[in-house]
């Protein structure tokens, strides 16, 4: 058993040293932004059902979808339950075939933690729901807008299509899609007109996709704003964790708050670069700049609060553009 450990057992002060110094500035950044910022209507929000509230361990975790919420549900549900459950990595049909090997290694499919009785905050009464916001520790786990926005886009309408058939997003969104087109476009000069009618389970292009969030056609909670999904400006969260250093973020949230943990449940670091390269030059890189400049109103909240750079991102883009 371990308190905070790095990746292969052993304990590296300097990485942990280095971000506690960048907690100190996330922290701080999310005070400056929301001492100059108008807060939510909580009525308008969804914080009641993404609050999680794990009471063994005094932890409160909003969780983000696309944003490493699996890997944090896994996480605390191993830790408020004393368990060492892991998830699988290999597709839905190899995992079936193979059923009993791999839950005997406590192993399950990547959407099986969703199922597990994560208690939310609006299963508690009122007196007992601002006492747990009160004491217990608040953990939010964020993601570049950018990078959450490719990755919804790629799970809901391309892996998900393509991998498991379900095509129950696709259908959804080229209605929207066709609806607006009708009722705005009936002269057919739009990029979007353009194109042949609209199929239900045609595949929607990503360039499609970032129209329908610019003009607000869909709204889902795996791109919702984490204003909205975590209220960050009412709610005093003591740690932000980063999906892109999410191994040194959780070992030291459990090293400054004294939860010992089996590094076999903890997360892996990712290579950033690899990423990178992915999200905005296979992805962005192929829609025009225009259409992407909208999603910095759309997203300015995410980015402010957090500190990530909408113009760091389109740089990259750009740079991406340049070498094709």
């Amino acid at each position: 058993m371990v308190i905070g450990a790095l990746a292969g057992g052993k304990d590296n002060w300097d990485i942990l040293a280095e971000a506690e110094k960048e907690q100190s500035r996330r922290l701080a950044t999310l005070k400056a932004y929301c001492a100059n910022s108008a807060t939510v209507d909580p009525s308008q929000a969804k914080v009641k059902s993404h609050l999680l509230i794990y009471d063994n361990i005094k932890t409160v975790y909003c969780y983000v979808p696309k944003a490493a919420c699996k890997t944090m549900k896994l996480l605390l549900y191993n830790l408020e339950y004393n368990k060492t459950e892991l998830l699988s990595g290999v597709s839905k049909a190899e995992f079936l075939a193979d059923k009993h090997n791999y839950t005997a290694r406590h192993e399950h499919r990547p959407g099986w933690i969703h199922g597990q009785g994560h208690n939310s905050l609006k299963q508690y009464s009122e007196e007992e729901a601002s006492l747990r916001l009160a004491t217990y520790r608040k953990i939010i786990v964020v993601r570049d807008p950018l990078e959450r926005l490719a990755s919804a886009w790629l799970n809901k309408f391309v892996y998900m299509p393509e991998q498991n058939g379900n095509f129950g997003w696709v259908r959804s969104l080229n209605r929207r899609l066709r609806t607006y087109q009708e009722r705005n476009l009936p002269d057919k000069s739009s990029k979007v007109k353009e194109e042949e009618a609209f199929n239900t389970t045609k595949p929607v292009p990503f360039r499609d996709f970032l129209f329908a969030v610019s003009k607000r056609l869909i709204d889902n909670e795996h791109w919702t704003s984490y204003n909205r999904l975590c209220l960050p400006c009412q709610i005093n969260y003591d740690f932000i964790a980063h999906t892109d250093t999410i191994a040194s973020d959780v070992r030291l949230f459990l090293k400054k708050n004294n939860i010992t943990a089996n590094e076999d449940v903890l997360p892996e670091q990712r290579p950033r670069q690899a990423n990178d390269d992915n999200v905005f030059g296979g992805i962005y890189g192929q829609v025009p700049i225009e259409d992407i400049l909208p999603l910095r109103d759309i997203f300015q909240e995410d980015f402010g609060m957090f500190g990530y750079s909408f113009e760091q991102d389109l740089a990259k883009i750009r740079e991406a553009k340049a070498k094709v």
